[in-house]
């Protein structure tokens, strides 16, 4: 069986299509090979990106001769140009910027051999500039050093634009000695510019340059005529002394009326020596209805911002009892306040309450401590008691 199947698959195979033994007509065309396939292209090998450069941080300084001025670094506000920040290497914009210089810029270039940047900042010239940084270096303040000698050189440039504060605090340095060689000569010469601008405290300063013959000759009629202009703007110095002037007639007819006008003026601005002389009014009945109530108010206002003069006469009222509750305890409480400061009628009075027992223990060693301190500045009585007790 499997034989027979055999032949009858190759007749089968002879019969179809053709004449030949082993040709094959294919419609179409003769037998071709298939095309030989493309080489596959291998793709190209990606290149591969460099790892890019880290950048570089350096730590910079910028050493700026201005205080407490604002740094921009490629104008972003990044804080004091006086410390160290990171930056970047490479160029950035550096700006400064202050109230009392003139605003600086430049560009930096930040490498591992430069850490450190100067920014030298040149002043502003204009005199309200140079007042204002005169005054940061006179009081020490905005970051600057406290420095006489620049904040007077700063106070002249100004005044001798005709800066009017300035002249007056070129005045001040001069009347003091602050900066400059002491003169009263040359205090004067400046006040006396200033005031003729109508500024208030110039007035006042060369008042009391006449009322002290200081630098000028000495007169209370010129001194009141200051004194008056700078009071009438207000100027709370001015007002307690020209009211001090009316108390003793200095200058003008005495009136203890016009003394109290004006000590209450300054006393209602705070001032405390005008507070203590309001309060003396009051206890004296000088220029006003007499009274101890009010008196130890005035006296209690100043004595509380530390005026000695206060103190003492507060001290008095508690150990008579006027105005108070009489009280030897408080007495001695605001007598030693102001004994420590030098007051000589205070020193006196704690030294009688020690050599008393009034208030303190009684003690003679104490006694006689603050009677010498008194006697020392020439208090009679103070004196006299030494003698009294033996020294």
């Amino acid at each position: 069986m499997m034989r027979r199947l055999k032949w009858i698959l190759i007749a089968v195979a002879l019969m179809v299509g053709g004449t030949a033994v082993g040709q094959i007509n294919i419609p179409g065309g003769s037998i071709q090979k298939p095309p030989v396939p493309a080489a596959k292209q291998r793709p190209k090998p990606k290149k591969q990106a460099r790892p890019k450069k880290q950048a570089k941080y350096y730590d910079v300084t910028f050493n700026c001769n201005a205080y407490d001025a604002d740094l921009y670094i490629d104008g972003d506000y990044v804080g004091d140009a006086n410390i160290i920040w990171t930056l970047k290497a490479g160029s950035h914009a550096v700006k400064v910027v202050t109230d009392y210089y003139n605003d600086y810029s430049t560009t930096v270039n930040v490498s591992s051999s430069n850490k450190s940047f100067d920014l030298t900042l040149t002043e502003k010239t204009d005199a309200e500039s140079q007042y204002r940084l005169a005054l940061n270096y006179y009081e020490g303040r905005s970051g600057f050093p406290q420095n006489y000698t620049e904040a007077a050189k700063r106070f002249l440039n100004a005044a001798n634009k005709g800066h009017a504060a300035s002249q007056n605090w070129i005045g001040y340095c001069y009347d003091h000695g602050n900066g400059v060689t002491q003169s009263y000569t040359e205090a004067a010469k400046w006040y006396r510019k200033a005031a003729e601008q109508g500024n208030a405290a110039a007035q006042y300063n060369l008042g009391y340059c006449y009322a002290h013959g200081q630098g000028v000759t000495q007169s209370y009629t010129e001194a009141v005529y200051w004194y008056r202009k700078a009071a009438e703007q207000g100027d709370a110095y001015a007002q307690s002394n020209l009211g001090y002037c009316y108390d003793e007639g200095k200058g003008v007819t005495q009136s203890y009326t016009e003394a109290v006008n004006w000590y209450r003026k300054a006393a209602d601005q705070g001032l405390a020596a005008a507070q203590n002389n309001l309060g003396y009014c009051y206890a004296h009945g000088q220029g006003v209805t007499q009274s101890y109530t009010e008196a130890v108010y005035w006296y209690r206002k100043a004595a509380e911002q530390g005026d000695a003069s206060a103190q003492s006469n507060l001290g008095y009222c508690y150990y008579f009892g006027n105005g108070v509750t009489q009280s030897y305890t408080e007495a001695v409480k605001w007598l030693r306040k102001a004994a420590e400061q030098g007051n000589e009628y205070a020193q006196f009075n704690l030294g009688y309450c020690y050599q008393s027992g009034q208030g303190v223990t009684k003690s003679e060693t104490e006694a006689v401590k603050w009677y010498r301190k008194a006697a020392e500045q020439g208090n009679s009585k103070a004196q006299n008691n030494l003698k009294r007790l033996g020294y």
